[in-house]
């Protein structure tokens, strides 16, 4: 069983070109460390080959480890190519083509890990995550409640689902306020939230 996990939180793409008032936008920065986590390990299950790691996952797990990250992309290709549906390969792939910047790609990867191992939890996690970053929260919300379907103390999709939840509840809240400039709880509400968010990134940096 592979648990390497290396913890990302994609909050902080949405300060990309987004306006978000700053008290928020506070609250994303810190969110990096404790905000929505990316797992780069995979527990294999019924997906895998072969019931032990052969030599070439080991190899790519030491570069992992060692963040040598091109020669680990270069290894995983070469393998894939004789060896396509392998889970654990492509599961990497896809967190590697994350680090290059190919979300597309590696949403592709997650998206079909998610079809043709459904009984994985942790290609759910991670397309959720490439959602919430793409603003896609309803599709995210969806991820990480199948990825907990799959392994109900998935403690990183669980922090996840939450995080998914807290924007929707601020965007649902904005949307009140949009509609209804004269209500006072929707106002009251959304400050609560900010008021609270921007207490918590300040206690976080401290």
């Amino acid at each position: 069983m592979i648990q390497l996990m290396y913890f990302t939180s994609s909050l902080i793409f949405l300060t990309k070109g987004l306006h978000i008032n700053a008290s928020f936008l506070n609250f994303l920065r810190h969110l990096q460390k404790h905000g929505l986590l990316l797992t780069t390990g995979l527990v294999l299950q019924l997906c895998l080959v072969t019931p032990c790691l052969a030599d070439p996952h080991e190899n790519v797990l030491k570069l992992l480890k060692q963040d040598l990250s091109e020669q680990a992309f270069v290894m995983v290709s070469q393998y894939l190519q004789d060896h396509p549906q392998d889970p654990q390969m492509r599961f990497w792939l896809g967190n590697l083509w994350v680090k290059k910047g190919e979300k597309k790609k590696a949403a592709d990867i997650f998206l079909r890990l998610t079809q043709d191992c459904p009984e994985l939890s942790e290609p759910y996690n991670n397309l959720g995550i490439l959602q919430f970053e793409a603003g896609d929260y309803h599709a995210a919300k969806a991820s990480f409640e199948s990825a907990l379907k799959v392994q109900p103390d998935f403690a990183l999709a669980v922090e996840n689902l939450a995080d998914t939840y807290l924007l929707l509840s601020r965007s649902s809240l904005e949307h009140a306020s949009a509609l209804d400039p004269k209500s006072k709880s929707a106002k009251y509400k959304l400050e609560l939230i900010n008021h609270a968010l921007l207490d918590w990134s300040q206690k976080q940096s401290k």
